[in-house]
């Protein structure tokens, strides 16, 4: 078995000469047996190495009994060892997630607490290296001195994990049974990335929980069992003492079956990632923190890649995937079927919602923070100083607009007809403006007649999303008139505010920065 993963390790570069290589042992057999195959391993390739150990505070003396194990066992071997101690059941309370899902949170912080202390170890060496290299001789000598002190701060980490085929079919069965998609049936992948530039490796992957076991005897290696690992109120023991046996029973070689199909679907997983890449920058555009997908496109795919188009989106804008199965995938494709403005929740605060001309995946705190509303005044006192020749300037959250006023010539082919430069009949305006979002009781003023029309409807007759509604600056008059829009940003302007022939002075309104730039 020992020379089979060393060849599958080199085969798939899981390591190479030169990476940190940080173990995650706990003090059971899969990863006692990883630590050993890792020190064979060494014997061939150059690399450093460190166990991490995580107390997860759970099983009292028992969790600190598998601590001291796994430190003697490093001891023993020279390893460097780092123990962690953190209060899992605390923290399972304040956060309300199971044991197990606060185990894995916490684990992992502490793996990626390890890869910053190699990363500062690194930078620090670097930095004596560079100080070495000033005070040597000649100026070829400086920078070999230098280089060779850096080379350890440019080098890979790897954080080895023991999970071995067993735990991927067991894997692969649990996230059939919760309903994933394409990806979580593709079961745990040989290596991934991890955070501060680091790799998460599985140099076990492709060995049975059986094989370990007679690998540690056959070695005279004793490990630790965890108790745990009995509890049947964890879904994933259930599992693997319930449902594998049975299945081992029907097939001895359920297990490689399982792992093998996988790896064929991972393979289909990559190719239609590559299809949805190249698809993306046609039906999706990023709004602020949200993305929207463009329907009518959209729908010309075949669904297979419509399914992985949303997958990708929804991980996006949650910053995980880990919680989005194919039934939120399936639910997203329903929307497009129905009337807009209709809307469903998803894990992570998300809503997907049917907008004009496709649909809007957003974080509901984004919405939140939309209805926050801010106004800018504009007195009479600072439009009579426009009138004698001052630019007036008002700074938004996401720009600026200026005013000015002057003379109108009279010559209506002037006025101008740009989407953020609106000019204004500067005559009918009889008290101070308003710079602000929408709010109850908005009207336009729609002909000479005076109709009016609420400012909802024209959103909806212009197809704007609800959604970006919030966001759209109106220029209106300030109390008493409250109420009356005279421009819609980027868009129309009231009809009672238009030029004349008989205009004599225009109030010019410009808005610049951000999105607002003229075509």
């Amino acid at each position: 078995m020992t020379d089979e993963i060393l060849k599958w390790i080199q085969r798939e570069k899981l390591i190479q000469e030169g990476d940190r290589v940080i173990a995650g042992v706990s003090g059971g057999a899969d990863s006692v047996c990883l630590l050993l195959l890792l020190l064979k391993f060494q014997e061939k390739t150059d690399f450093s190495l460190r166990v991490v150990h995580v107390e997860h505070g759970i099983r009292g003396d028992e969790s600190e009994k598998d601590a001291r194990f796994v430190e003697t066992l490093c001891e023993k071997y020279g390893v460097p060892c780092h123990v962690y101690h953190r209060n899992v059941p605390e923290y399972a309370a304040q956060e309300g997630v199971g044991l197990e899902e606060a185990a894995r949170i916490l684990r992992y912080e502490c793996y990626r607490s390890e890869v910053r202390s190699i990363r500062e170890e690194d930078a620090a060496a670097c930095g004596e290296g560079a100080l070495t290299a000033r005070g040597s001789g000649t100026a070829a000598a400086c920078r070999e001195d230098a280089l060779t002190a850096c080379e350890r701060g440019t080098a890979a980490v790897r954080v080895a994990l023991a999970h071995h085929a067993d735990d991927n079919a067991e894997t692969i069965l649990f996230q059939m049974i919760r309903g994933s998609g394409l990806k979580g049936l593709c079961g745990m992948q040989p290596q991934r990335a991890f955070a501060e530039n680091a790799t998460i490796i599985r140099p076990l992957l492709q060995v049975s929980r059986r094989e370990i076991e007679q690998y540690l005897e056959d070695a005279g290696q004793t490990f630790r069992n965890d108790s745990t690992n009995w509890d049947m109120d964890y879904s994933r023991n259930r599992i693997r003492h319930k449902v594998m046996p049975e299945l081992a029973q029907i097939n001895d070689r359920s297990v490689f079956h399982m792992t093998r199909s996988a790896g064929m679907l991972r393979e289909i997983s990559d190719y239609l990632d590559m299809q949805v890449q190249q698809i993306l920058p046609a039906v999706c555009s990023q709004d602020r923190d949200a993305c929207r997908i463009a329907e009518e496109l959209f729908l010309q795919y075949p669904v297979i890649l419509q399914r992985e188009v949303v997958f990708f989106v929804l991980g996006q804008v949650a910053g995980s995937c880990k919680d989005i199965g194919s039934v939120h995938v399936e639910a997203v494709l329903e929307l497009a079927g129905l009337q807009v403005g209709r809307s469903i929740t998803l894990p992570y605060q998300m809503k997907a919602k049917r907008v004009y001309g496709g649909i809007r995946v957003f974080r509901e705190k984004e919405k939140r923070q939309e209805k926050t509303t801010q106004i800018f005044e504009i007195s009479p006192v600072m439009l009579r100083r426009a009138e004698q020749g001052e630019i007036l300037v008002i700074p938004l959250p996401d720009g600026k607009i200026e005013l000015k006023i002057f003379d109108f010539s009279g010559k209506m082919e002037e006025i101008s007809k740009k989407k953020y430069t609106k000019w204004l009949n500067y005559d009918k305006i009889k008290c101070g403006l308003q710079i602000r979002k929408r709010a109850g009781g908005d009207y336009l003023v729609i002909d000479e007649n005076g109709h009016k029309k609420k400012l909802k409807e024209y959103f909806i007759s212009e197809k704007i999303p609800g959604d970006d509604r919030n966001a759209i600056w109106l220029l209106a008059e300030a109390s008493p008139l409250a109420g009356h829009i005279i421009w819609v940003v980027g868009g129309r302007i009231s009809a009672d505010y238009k030029i004349a022939k008989n205009t004599q002075k225009i109030l010019e309104v410009h808005i610049t920065g951000g999105t607002y730039h003229e075509d």
